[in-house]
């Protein structure tokens, strides 16, 4: 007699408890890889945006090259529609490089016998250039307004097309532009790089554009520009690429990178200490970004360099008049006197002549 012997199988399934613990060990996986994915994107995204700043980089010492001189922020320019026939704001320093960084064409359609704000230069107001936008900074990669709003229209009335830069040029501590005054004795307080020039008015005095050989601080201790992300406020109406004027492609040192959080954080500000600037307001005229810690900065000598917001930096609000001149207030920690006080790290490296003796661990 043949025994035969059945396995026995026996089938169980998960607890609904089981099941649930197993679903929070994901989540916790999952938790604890988030944050490294987007800490590996913004490094990629940092990286592309070090890389812009170095093409603008080749880019100006190959303006330097042929000119002899860095861009200049705006001039004065011939209006069809000014009733004076002059007037200030031309186009600005991206504008001047664009011949440079792969984009002759659009060089090529601007027309400088006539004002950047006029309607045969919408072709270049209107260009969207990628090396220009900081993945990071993502509301402005390919983000262009055409409305009939004062946003987008000069003062004329001209319906401009626009694209926005997160990148803009160095004014020094602070800037001033010449407002009808003659001569203009208070642009000695600009100490930066690019700003104003040009000479409408016989008597005025001479305004050029700055040469390397005027970078007496050096090349590699100098800044020439930085990040000046538009999403910070994202207004259709602020850093046109073309535009030369403060708060566009140019802004100043005053104010510490970062320094506003957020546009209620900078207007709250401004309301209880005022604009310091008198084209634009705080904001506009600060380097900042979306990176965590701090800025992307590109050097006169091409360097591309990574700037804390913790950089030490003189008390921006002991400031007054709109920075039009250097006086001071007593107040809040700021010298009681009207002297320049000394400056920080931070706008020590926004001065091409200032002087000072800036050590790399310093920022």
């Amino acid at each position: 007699m043949k025994t035969h012997l059945r396995a026995s199988r026996s089938s169980r399934a998960f607890s609904l408890i089981e099941l649930l613990v197993v679903i929070a060990i994901i989540a916790v996986l999952i938790a604890l890889l988030l944050p490294a994915v987007q800490a590996a994107r913004e490094a990629a995204r940092r990286a592309q945006c070090t890389n812009n700043l170095k093409q603008l980089g080749i880019a100006t010492h190959n303006y330097l090259e042929s000119n002899q001189t860095f861009p200049m922020g705006d001039s004065w320019g011939r209006s069809s529609k000014s009733p004076y026939g002059l007037i200030r704001q031309n186009f600005g320093p991206w504008v001047a490089l664009a011949q440079y960084i792969e984009q002759g064409a659009v060089y090529a359609s601007l027309n400088t016998s006539i004002m950047m704000q006029e309607p045969e230069n919408t072709t270049v107001s209107g260009a969207g250039l990628s090396v220009l936008w900081c993945p990071s900074d993502g509301a402005i990669i390919n983000k262009r307004t055409v409305d009939v709003t004062t946003a987008d229209t000069w003062d004329f009335g001209v319906v401009m097309p626009v694209t926005y830069a997160s990148y803009a040029t160095n004014h020094g501590p602070h800037y001033y532009y010449p407002r009808g005054d003659c001569p203009y004795a208070l642009m000695a307080n600009n100490l930066g790089v690019v700003y104003h020039v040009g000479n409408p008015n016989p008597g005025c005095g001479s305004i050029s554009p700055i040469t390397i050989a005027a970078v007496l601080d050096g090349t590699s201790n100098t800044l020439f520009a930085a990040e000046h992300a538009w999403g910070t406020h994202m207004s259709p109406g602020l850093q046109w690429w073309h535009s030369g004027a403060g708060g566009d492609t140019t802004a100043s040192a005053l104010f510490p990178p970062n320094f506003f959080k957020s546009l209620a954080a900078a207007t709250a500000l401004t309301a209880s200490a005022g604009n310091k600037f008198n084209e634009q307001g705080n904001l506009e005229n600060t380097f900042s970004s979306l990176h965590p810690g701090g800025i992307n900065a590109l050097f006169c000598d091409g360097s591309v360099r990574f700037i804390k917001n913790s950089i030490q930096s003189w008390n921006p609000l002991c400031i007054v008049n709109n920075g039009r001149t250097a006086l001071y207030t007593g107040a809040g920690g700021c010298p009681n006197s009207p002297a320049l006080p000394p400056f920080g790290v931070w706008q020590a490296l926004s001065t091409r002549a200032g002087g000072e003796v800036i050590s790399a661990d310093a920022y």
